[in-house]
């Protein structure tokens, strides 16, 4: 009997440890619980169970802000000298307007205290631009200030505004209202609907010797802050008035209406506005069917009839096939003239293609030429760039691409030319000159200055243009005159055995004035005399600086006149002419 009970015990030992095995080899598979029953002295610990990850949170964006490098002659650049005009009258510095534009982009609700309206600005002064400054109180630092930038407001105006976007030192505004009028504000002049709206003019509201002035105080400023060393050493005569163009209103012979498209076109787009940038953000008040950055114009005042009846006719094409286009685009209007004998009945043929009416038909306006009863003018409007388009200056024809630069102020045209050649003559001695004509363009002013010198030599940097002046001299009978295809400064090179004291020069440059290469080679090549003709009167001041002060012969030089001529009337753009000559 003890025999079998120490059988059974040793059995039953086995088969618990045989139990025990099996428990612990399920628990580490994981494919049964483990109790304490079962576990062993070594696992007991209850298993960790493992936790979902947290998702993860996005990143709250941070806007980096640069101030970016700009040419001080640009209307950015020259907008930072007059607010720092402005701040030493005021005895303020830049630290007392200063907008930390990180703090503004990245902190939730900024936007919002710098985005505002404000009551009460007082307009202290007008910028090159033709917009009002002033003084606003800082959102954040109420002994500080803003200097802020109003469209459509003149000195002396108390007006409301509302601020829409911040720069390190200056903030733009919306005009609201004004509410109180300087004397120079006369709102009854303003013939366009969409003045205070469409960015192209500035200055309807004011009469038109005020605009001249303004003008005038716009090339005064170009040479106090560019010229600094000849006005402090009173080396510069005083700036002659400004010349008035023969027409106010009715005088541009090109316009560029565009409109905007999303960059995914949905088929149920509607027409967007055709016409001109808006000046500010038009959201902030009624517009005239305008919206976002382009305000839709069916006519602009300032253009020629035939261009705003080309206006009229592109309008009316967009209108039917606006669907088609896959991007934005911009619309040439360009005046074109062609002399006709006043009999002739086959104009059609004649006048050659542009825009259509209604009908089909080139449109077409007849105006008398120089006082002809046997020639008349047919106007037409071109929309192709690439076709070639007439106009007729000072009794010369001129022909160019109408996608090309050429001058868009017929009216004035004939008093400038004639200025430039006056003050090109070296003396009334019956001597051979010359005359060499940098930038040249088409001919412009190489034609027309051609007739008193012996030769004239123009040099152009577009090949096309080289051909159109070439054609244009042969077209007026010009025989003096021989054209080079290269940059500016190479003519001097292969003008080089000119008799310097008989030979003038003229300078045409895009708004970026002339670099230091070329005003060093035209200092070496010692001409006469200068006629420098310029779009930005602020890098006109910078190079004519330059040139007396930091180029070898500079000292030889004086300049002798100063004047702007009015090629944009209602705008704030001028044109000036400075002449220097030998001492």
């Amino acid at each position: 009997m003890e025999q079998e009970n120490a059988i059974v015990e040793a059995v039953a030992t086995v088969i618990q440890g045989a139990e025990n095995k099996r428990a612990l080899s399920t628990t580490a598979s994981g494919s049964e619980a483990t109790t304490p029953e079962t576990a062993s002295p070594a696992h007991k610990k209850p298993r960790q169970q493992r936790q979902p990850k947290t998702p993860r949170q996005p990143k709250t964006p941070r806007y980096k802000y640069k101030i970016k490098a700009i040419d001080p002659s640009t209307p950015m650049g020259v907008l930072k000298l007059e607010i720092d005009e402005i701040l030493e009258e005021r005895k303020l510095t830049r630290e007392q307007i200063f907008n930390d534009m990180k703090m503004i982009l990245n902190i939730e609700g900024k936007r919002e205290i710098y985005h505002r309206p404000v009551q009460n600005v007082e307009i202290l002064s007008l910028t090159s631009n033709g917009d009002g400054l002033g003084f606003i109180v800082h959102p954040e630092r109420p002994e500080d200030f803003q200097v802020c930038l109003v469209p459509f407001a003149y000195p002396g105006d108390i007006v409301d505004v509302y601020v829409f976007k911040t720069h390190p030192h200056h903030v733009e505004s919306d005009l609201v209202k004004v509410i109180k009028a300087n004397d120079l504000r006369k709102d009854e002049l303003v013939r366009c609907r969409y003045f205070g709206k469409c960015s192209g003019c500035q200055y309807q509201n004011l009469d038109y010797n005020t605009q001249l002035q303004f003008k005038k105080s716009t090339i005064v400023n170009a040479y106090k802050f560019f010229a600094p060393s000849l006005v402090a050493e009173a080396q510069l005569p005083e700036i002659s008035a400004t010349e008035p163009s023969p027409l106010q209103y009715g005088y541009r012979t090109k316009l560029t209406p565009h409109f905007n498209l999303p960059k995914k076109v949905p088929a149920d787009l509607p027409k967007p506005p055709l016409g001109f940038g808006s000046k500010g953000r038009p959201k902030w008040r009624e517009t005239a069917g305008g919206e976002k950055s382009v305000v839709d114009i069916e006519e602009c005042i300032i253009g020629t009839a035939i261009v705003n009846k080309g206006m009229s006719n592109e309008r009316r094409r967009y209108d039917q096939e606006f669907r088609k286009y896959k991007r934005a685009a911009t619309i040439l209007l360009r005046e074109n003239s062609t002399l006709i004998e006043s009999d002739s009945t086959d104009l059609n043929e004649k006048v050659g293609d542009g825009s259509r009416d209604v009908d089909g038909e080139v449109s077409k306006i007849k105006v008398e030429f120089e006082n002809n009863e046997k020639a008349i003018l047919v106007k037409t409007c071109v929309t192709d760039s690439k076709q070639i388009v007439q106009e007729y200056i000072g009794g010369n024809v001129f022909e160019f691409s109408a996608g090309e630069f050429f001058q868009n102020n017929n009216a004035i045209l004939p008093i400038v030319t004639s200025y430039v050649k006056q003050n090109l003559k070296i003396d009334d001695e019956p001597k051979e000159n010359f005359l060499v004509d940098a930038y040249c363009g088409s001919g412009l002013f190489s034609i027309s200055c051609s007739d008193g010198v012996s030769k004239v030599f123009g040099v152009e940097i577009s090949a096309d243009s080289v051909r159109f002046a070439e054609r244009n001299a042969a077209k007026n009978n010009i025989l003096n005159a021989k054209f080079i295809h290269g940059k500016a400064e190479k003519i001097f090179g292969d003008l080089s055995e000119l008799p310097k004291e008989r030979t003038s020069v003229i300078l045409d440059p895009p708004r970026k004035g002339c670099d230091d290469v070329f005003l060093n080679q035209l200092a070496e090549f010692n001409p006469a005399r200068i006629v420098y003709i310029s779009c930005n009167v602020h890098s006109q001041a910078r190079d004519v600086e330059y040139f007396l002060t930091k180029t070898e012969a500079g000292k030889l030089y004086k300049v002798e006149s100063i004047k702007g001529f009015d090629f944009f009337p209602q705008t704030h753009h001028v044109e000036t002419i400075a002449v220097l000559s030998l001492k």
